[in-house]
């Protein structure tokens, strides 16, 4: 009996062998740089993990995400690059409250339309893709209550910029959730 005993405990702790892996404390978006305060130690027995998911034996600061990571997502191996390999900024901008999906969040992926806004211009044409794949860094929803105007900060190409500085210049801009 303390054979059989044993035997299942020995068994028990050779398949149940867990290793410490990097998981995404927060939504990670595509040529942002990570902290190590965007990461958190997690416990998982993984088949082969060793080589598609990244141990917390490996040193990760300041390396550029290439595609976007949820809370809780291990990060693989293939996800993560030493060199920037897109140019990225931070750009914040102000959206009314009607013109995004109210349940939107960071780290989601949006396409932005320039829409007229008669109280800016007289010329109002057909809305028109500004950005397409960008993602939510940020939402700052102090003004949403009141029934103002919310600030996003978003996470484009460097080269998109002043394309999205001039959409919010000239008329609204209108935040799509990407799905799929």
């Amino acid at each position: 009996m303390c054979a059989s005993f044993l035997s299942a405990y020995l068994l028990s702790s050779i398949a149940n062998r867990t290793e410490l892996f990097w998981s995404a404390k927060t939504s990670l978006v595509p040529g942002s740089q990570i902290s190590m305060n965007d990461l958190v130690p997690k416990r998982a027995a993984i088949p082969g993990g060793a080589n598609a998911y990244i141990s917390t034996n490996s040193n990760v600061n300041h390396f550029f995400v290439l595609r976007a990571m949820s809370p809780g997502e291990f990060l693989p191996v293939n996800s993560l690059s030493v060199v920037a390999k897109i140019a990225m900024s931070s750009v914040p901008i102000s959206v009314h409250t009607s013109d995004l999906p109210f349940d939107i969040q960071a780290g989601q992926e949006v396409n932005l339309y320039h829409v007229g806004d008669s109280h800016l211009t007289k010329e109002i044409g057909p809305p028109e893709l500004v950005l397409s794949h960008a993602y939510i860094q940020g939402i700052d929803r102090k003004g949403q209550n009141l029934g103002g105007d919310l600030t996003l900060t978003i996470f484009v190409n460097a080269r998109s910029i002043m394309a999205l500085l001039d959409a919010t210049a000239t008329g609204r801009v209108v935040v799509v959730r990407v799905n799929g």
